[in-house]
């Protein structure tokens, strides 16, 4: 890793000509790669306290901001965004036994950490093959992947009246592609 000096802005910027990005929070700042998941660089995760880790081996496939009530409770958010990853390529590294369940539905089962409280992934019984993850939870800020087209606001009806997301991102009721 290289160290930047000189570093000014309080936010954080990619180092030009590099896949690396700046973090400008404290003198000596350093640089940290860009992650973004292959099988050759997994990602890594995990909720607030450390109790629980989980690594990725493939990019999201999908990004959702998920607009439904069910959701924005469960966050505490006005829309939480999940990555989805198929299966095979989500594990659980620590933590396992850490883990509860919340069933949201008969078909949604929402693993948290006990002892923090953090909502880290998801799964569902009409698609058994894939994990939903909670993108907050990835280390050092990791870009999930999954946004070549498939980025889009899901159960757009469903959302708070006082906030518009300033984006030009398909908007949609449930996960469908009929536009809202």
């Amino acid at each position: 890793m290289q160290t930047t000096r000189n570093c000014i802005s309080t936010g954080n910027r990619r180092s030009p000509g590099t896949n690396r990005l700046t973090i400008c929070r404290r003198p000596g700042n350093t640089e940290i790669p860009l992650m973004t998941a292959s099988p050759n660089t997994p990602i890594s995760g995990g909720c607030l306290c450390g109790a629980v880790r989980f690594e990725m081996t493939g990019p999201a496939h999908d990004v959702y901001h998920c607009h439904c009530s069910i959701c924005r409770k469960l966050q505490g958010a006005l829309y939480p965004t999940y990555g989805v990853v198929a299966r095979a390529g989500f594990r659980v590294l620590k933590g396992a036994d850490n883990l509860r369940t919340f069933d949201s539905s008969s078909e949604v089962h929402r693993h948290f950490c006990m002892t923090c409280g953090s909502h880290v992934f998801e799964d569902t019984d009409y698609e058994p093959a894939s994990v939903w993850f909670s993108v907050g939870t990835l280390d050092d800020g990791a870009d999930p992947g999954g946004r070549d087209g498939t980025e889009r606001h899901i159960f757009w009806e469903s959302r708070t009246g006082w906030y518009e997301p300033a984006d030009n991102l398909p908007k949609v009721n449930e996960f469908g592609d009929d536009n809202a």
